[in-house]
């Protein structure tokens, strides 16, 4: 009987003994693998998204919110009241041609510039041909003030009817003084020319 007791106390106590080691070694191994997708690497990263999320909302972009100081120089306005460019190659022309034909365009530009030369004065203005699918365009002058086109669109609009101002690239080298004042040169009538003549004659 004491045999038989021994045994059963022995089991009991192995049993007893495996179920101890075994609830040990699961809580052990359920604290350890607390989550299998974060790693020791992956914790500094965490909790910096963490503490990104607790702060984002007062984080701002520093190039939205600033202000820049732009010196009053170069915020002043020209004598017409308008704006200074500050791209000296931004501006105006008159486009007076838009074609298909590229030589109809090179002939209204080559046109256009003997008449120009022969015709106006105090300002001579180039032509230039652009294309700008599907059409060559003659645009004519060189102007960095919207106001000082118009006039000169209008200048040119009995001989050519369809000009009308557009914006452009320029030739700032071109560009007629802010004082300028286009006209139609005055055109010797036959007397004029015969006295003309005549007192060249007689020198």
């Amino acid at each position: 009987m004491n045999n038989s007791f021994r045994h059963i106390s022995l089991t009991i106590l192995g049993l007893l003994l495996i179920g101890v080691i075994g609830c040990k070694t699961t809580d052990q191994t359920s604290k350890d693998q607390e989550d299998p997708t974060v790693t020791d690497s992956d914790k500094p990263l965490t909790e910096f998204m963490a503490v990104l999320d607790e702060t984002r909302s007062s984080l701002s972009d520093v190039y939205l919110s600033q202000k820049q100081d732009i010196p009053e120089i170069y915020l002043k306005a020209d004598s017409v009241g308008e704006q200074i460019n500050r791209n000296p190659y931004d501006g105006y022309r008159v486009q007076i041609l838009s074609t298909r034909n590229v030589e109809q365009a090179d002939s209204v530009a080559n046109s256009f510039r003997m008449w120009a030369d022969s015709t106006i004065a105090n300002y001579k203005a180039d032509a230039y041909v652009s294309f700008r699918q599907p059409h060559f365009k003659v645009h004519v002058g060189d102007f960095q003030i919207r106001e000082h086109a118009n006039k000169f669109s209008r200048l040119i609009k009995k001989r050519y009817p369809d000009a009308w101002v557009v914006h452009d690239r320029i030739e700032p080298s071109d560009v007629p003084a802010d004082t300028v004042n286009f006209k139609i040169k005055q055109l010797q009538t036959s007397s004029t020319k015969k006295d003309s003549h005549n007192n060249r004659a007689k020198n």
